[in-house]
């Protein structure tokens, strides 16, 4: 076996390696860099994005250490936060207009609750997206209908799946201690199925949305029930005066 061909059969798959490491890097770096860069303009608080880590041959992998901070007027370290996501991708729609996603999983999301004055952090939020998703929806397109350099990708999700999450909150009736509650399981199908598919902004909005109904839910039945016990205990403390005439 000639030199050269030693060389060739040794550097090919070693370029075929450093070329899908790159692919990869490149990869996740978009998907990081997309992430900090829509999510704050659209919630109007802090978004952070630990890593990505999502295998180019595969197309499945995890996001790692995604927080929501809080928006101007609550003081709590985050509205939302979680350690891992599992996901997977479609890899061979990354380079069409529409990449689409097989699943996201989301497994123990920790929601802080703050209420200040008739709002609450996580309805400002979804309020802030929604504003957001009406100005892109608004917004002028090319002329000829040709996508900018640049311009956003639409994404589809087929499994968006949120399980194990827990609710931090604090009200009055409690003195400022915290309770934690459960937060009811989420599974949504076909987003942006339909068309071209959905902008991030719209998903997080569907997503924020569904996170809020589940959340005030919670706190509105711990609420109740904390009230409930407070007016029986009430109700126990006048029927104790009663009987020694007091």
């Amino acid at each position: 076996m000639s030199k050269i061909l030693k060389i060739i059969l040794i550097a090919v798959p070693v370029l075929i390696i450093v070329i899908i490491v790159a692919l990869g890097l490149s990869l996740n770096s978009i998907i990081k860099q997309g992430i900090e860069t829509v999510g704050p303009r659209a919630t109007g608080s802090e978004v952070r994005l630990a890593k990505a880590d999502i295998s180019i041959l595969s197309g499945k992998g995890e996001l790692k250490g995604f927080l929501i901070g809080n928006p101007k007027g609550f003081s709590t370290e985050s509205a939302i936060k979680f350690d891992t996501v599992r996901m997977a991708l479609d890899l061979s729609s990354v380079r069409s207009d529409k990449i689409i996603i097989e699943e996201i999983f989301i497994d123990g999301p920790e929601i802080t609750y703050e209420k200040s004055g008739r709002s609450d952090n996580i309805k400002a939020i979804l309020n802030n997206v929604k504003a957001f998703a009406g100005q892109s929806k608004a917004a002028p397109q090319p002329e000829g209908g040709k996508k900018s350099e640049g311009a956003e990708k639409k994404i589809q999700i087929n499994n968006l799946i949120i399980k194990n999450g827990k609710i931090h909150m604090s009200t009055t009736l409690l003195k400022g201690q915290k309770t934690t509650l459960p937060l009811s399981d989420i599974h949504l199908k076909d987003l942006g199925k339909d068309g071209k598919g959905t902008s991030m902004a719209e998903v997080m909005e569907i997503v924020l949305a569904a996170v809020n109904k589940n959340t005030v839910s919670a706190v509105a039945d711990s609420v109740k029930s904390i009230g409930s016990t407070v007016e029986k205990s009430t109700e126990k403390l006048k029927g104790l005066k009663g009987l020694f005439g007091k």
